[in-house]
């Protein structure tokens, strides 16, 4: 999940404001440039960049939008606490990449014959609008949390590495994402994940080459089932029910040039995870390592030990170049989070079949800037989010059994409106009562959701005859 880093203290890196706010506006720039390269004649070519994305871009786009600075912290935070067994969440998205290929070539050929640009499209082809908007309001909300909370982690990235205010740095990463969405649309999103993608993946070499180990790791952070067997499943479960549940790796599935780049691209995507997992698994025994558990020093902080792993313990000729992988991670993200965000609005919430493909492409700019304003606004009145971060995420998951029961041929659109409603309601139930009894939302809320919404729905159709 996105969290936001929590640093107790301040790190020993303190850069000037000057190279943070150079690597912003090269970014900015950068998008700017490769947005231009792309066709805006149409709708198709801003929304879905011409549904001509070959196998390379794809994969590119696929692996810069999964390197997220979920994937650069939070994995390897949990790699500083449970050890190797963490890495079950990468053989997870390993397996979902693959046993998602046959359902995207099938997604895949509905798109074309049918113009899907999202997945509330694909809801929309079996039931009609009015009972798809169930599936994009919980979606709609997943998302706007997530984009939020990555203008929360990299402003406190910026805040900790050059003392840039916090709210003045959430407004620079969102006009930065914004201008070069605005130029170049679906085209920017993908040029600049792969751009993005291989910058991250070059500098994790480089991490991974340069960076000064020290300390013994824990005997213990080697044995693969340290985590303990709820927390392997869950791991497990959050790999491959993502991208079942996950509209960005829809979209990019519509976009592909035919079903050859589809199964190429997840396939090989498949591969490039399994070599993220030992890079990054590397990154986090070193940060136990270095920086062990001790009085003072716990779970709970190790967020911070990874980020003092990334700038502290790597030749100081090579930090800048760290914090520019950082910002690709966050940035990749949130301009995929924020282009399919306004899709939403535009294509799935208000759509208008009627306007010129000026006017489409006008009303997506719109919905950009507004919904940038309110996950900004979310994001400046929230300065911890953990806990709505881990409701949203079982949100989103809690999606995925419905999709599985369509996937079986079980269409029934009441079951579908009762599994979310149902979901909806008892996972923020839940969610509740954990804050209250325990003060924190455990992870395990997604067991929850996924439960709701796949009983609900298999009792629901299993009645639909005597309704």
């Amino acid at each position: 999940m996105d969290t936001p880093i929590l640093v107790s203290k301040p790190l020993s890196l303190n850069m000037s404001t000057t190279p943070l706010i150079l690597v912003l506006i090269g970014f900015t720039i950068i998008g700017i440039l490769l947005g231009r390269m792309t066709s805006t004649n149409s709708v198709d070519d801003f929304a879905l960049g011409g549904r001509s994305m070959g196998f390379f871009p794809s994969l590119m786009t696929l692996s810069g939008t999964f390197v997220s600075a979920v994937t650069l912290m939070v994995y390897t935070s949990f790699v500083y606490i449970y050890g190797i067994s963490a890495a079950w969440i990468f053989i997870g998205y390993t397996l979902g990449f693959l046993l998602f290929i046959p359902f995207a070539l099938k997604i895949y050929r509905l798109g074309v014959e049918h113009g899907f640009f999202t997945l509330t499209d694909y809801f929309v082809f079996r039931y009609g609008r009015k009972t798809a908007r169930w599936v994009i309001g919980t979606i709609f909300v997943w998302y706007v949390g997530l984009l939020s909370t990555q203008l929360l982690v990299g402003s406190n990235l910026l805040n900790e590495l050059g003392g840039i205010p916090v709210n003045i740095a959430k407004v620079s990463m969102l006009v930065c994402v914004l201008t070069y969405l605005l130029v170049g649309g679906f085209g920017s999103v993908v040029k600049t994940d792969m751009f993005q993608f291989m910058v991250i993946f070059l500098v994790l070499i480089l991490v991974s080459l340069t960076i000064q180990q020290g300390g013994d790791v824990p005997q213990e952070m080697y044995e693969p089932f340290n985590a303990g067997p709820v927390n392997i499943v869950a791991f497990l479960l959050l790999g491959i029910l993502t991208p079942f549940a996950t509209q960005d790796y829809w979209q990019k599935v519509f976009a592909m040039k035919n079903e050859k780049v589809v199964k190429q691209s997840f396939g090989v995507g498949a591969g490039v995870n399994i070599l993220l997992t030992v890079a990054l698994t590397y990154v986090g025994l070193i940060a136990r390592a270095q920086f062990p558990i001790s009085e003072g020093i716990t779970n709970e902080h190790a967020e911070m030990m990874v980020l003092r792993t990334f700038t502290e313990l790597v030749p100081p000729e090579f930090q800048i170049a760290v914090l520019i992988a950082f910002f690709a991670a966050i940035l990749s993200t949130s301009d995929t989070y924020l282009f399919l965000l306004s899709l939403n609005v535009t294509n799935d919430l208000f759509p208008n079949k009627e306007e010129s493909a000026p006017e489409g492409i006008q009303r997506i700019r719109k919905a950009l800037v507004i919904v940038g304003i309110l996950a900004l606004l979310i994001a400046l009145f929230f300065q911890r989010i953990e806990d709505i971060v881990v409701t949203f995420k079982a949100l989103g998951i809690g999606i995925s059994p419905v999709i599985f029961y369509e996937w079986a041929g079980k269409h029934h659109k009441q079951s579908l409106v009762r599994a979310l409603v149902v979901m909806t309601i008892v996972s923020l139930s839940a969610s509740l009562w954990m804050m209250y009894t325990a003060g924190k939302i455990d992870p395990a809320i997604a067991f929850v959701s996924i439960g709701t919404s796949s009983m609900v729905y298999g009792v629901s159709y299993a009645l639909r005859k005597k309704a």
